[in-house]
């Protein structure tokens, strides 16, 4: 069983050198959990909803996306799949090493999927 405090004390240990925040959300833009900067301007239950019609947007063009990078003004915005049903991003400012953040991305992405699956397997 994935508890909640749980999954924000996982996400948040990915929130070292440079990475700013990282959410859990559904392909509908549901937000599960966050933990990030409170120095934000955008809600993070809207950003989850924007990086969700942003994946379904690429994945119509590319049906097996499994990741994706967005290069921003202010930093950059790791997306990945998690366990076929749920999304995983973190972002990161832009003195961020890129390559430590898709690291973090896919350690945390591998940690989570089987917990997530069991999940869906049960309510399924």
């Amino acid at each position: 069983m994935l508890k909640q405090k749980a999954l924000v004390d996982v996400l948040g240990q990915v929130n070292t050198s440079g990475v700013d925040g990282s959410w859990l959300f559904n392909k509908e833009g549901l937000l599960l959990a966050y933990v990030g900067s409170e120095q934000k301007t955008v809600a993070s239950n809207v950003s989850s909803a924007l990086l969700a019609s942003v994946w379904s947007a690429l994945e119509r063009r590319a049906s097996d996306l499994k990741e994706t990078i967005l290069v921003l003004e202010d930093g950059v915005i790791g997306c990945t799949i998690v366990a076929r049903s749920m999304l995983l991003a973190v972002k990161a400012n832009k003195k961020a090493d890129l390559g430590m953040v898709r690291a973090k991305l896919h350690s945390l992405s591998a940690y989570l999927e089987q917990p997530i699956l069991s999940i869906s397997h049960d309510l399924g």
